[in-house]
């Protein structure tokens, strides 16, 4: 099939459950929907809500963003190379751990040029966040976030509570903290990484 072909999200649709071999009814049942919902997501006559395509994706063996914009439908892996147990023991060999795929499309990253967050987040590392953030930073005490301040500042910083209900305090590894500050809105930092780990 040409590039072309594959313009809009219903062509896309189309050519992977063929290449799966899967008539519209089958792939239906396998995200639990009435049979007669595929034939119109794949003429382009409706979108279906993102959670549908979520489960086309997987039902699939794709990724939303490529349903979506065509954007590759292979998610970056990462191989497990064993597990943390007891007293921080590493085993390996013992069982079998699937790759772990990357969802790159619920990741931001930060570029970091400051010691501020050392040594957890160095500089000319990179730290992960969340993609989507959250007008309920409480949700996050306990963890770093980049907060986004009543005053629009933005900080990477471990979200404590105050002693102002309305309010946080914001503790940086190697500055100082900033107490009592408003927070708008949060969302997680969920790992860091070296530079050199990234493609490109």
């Amino acid at each position: 099939m040409y590039a072309s072909e594959l313009s809009s999200f219903g062509a896309r649709l189309r050519a992977l459950r063929h290449a799966k071999g899967l008539s519209q009814v089958q792939l239906a049942r396998l995200i639990g929907r009435h049979q007669t919902v595929i034939g119109p997501y794949e003429r382009d006559e409706y979108m279906p809500p993102r959670a549908i395509v979520e489960k086309l994706a997987a039902a699939l063996q794709s990724s939303p963003e490529y349903l979506l914009f065509g954007r590759s439908p292979h998610r970056p892996q990462i191989p497990v190379i064993g597990t943390l147990g007891p007293g921080g023991l590493v085993s390996t060999g013992r069982g079998v751990h699937p790759a772990l795929s990357i969802r790159s499309e619920q990741l931001a990253a930060l570029a970091i040029e400051d010691d501020t967050m050392a040594p957890v987040y160095r500089p000319g590392w990179v730290a992960l966040l969340a993609a989507q953030e959250s007008e309920r930073p409480e949700q996050f005490l306990g963890r770093d976030v980049l907060a986004e301040l009543a005053d629009g500042r933005l900080l990477l910083r471990r979200l404590l509570p105050a002693t102002r209900e309305d309010r946080f305090d914001l503790y940086a590894y190697g500055g100082l903290p900033l107490t009592a500050v408003a927070v708008v809105r949060a969302r997680p930092a969920v790992g860091c990484i070296e530079r050199q780990a990234l493609a490109g």
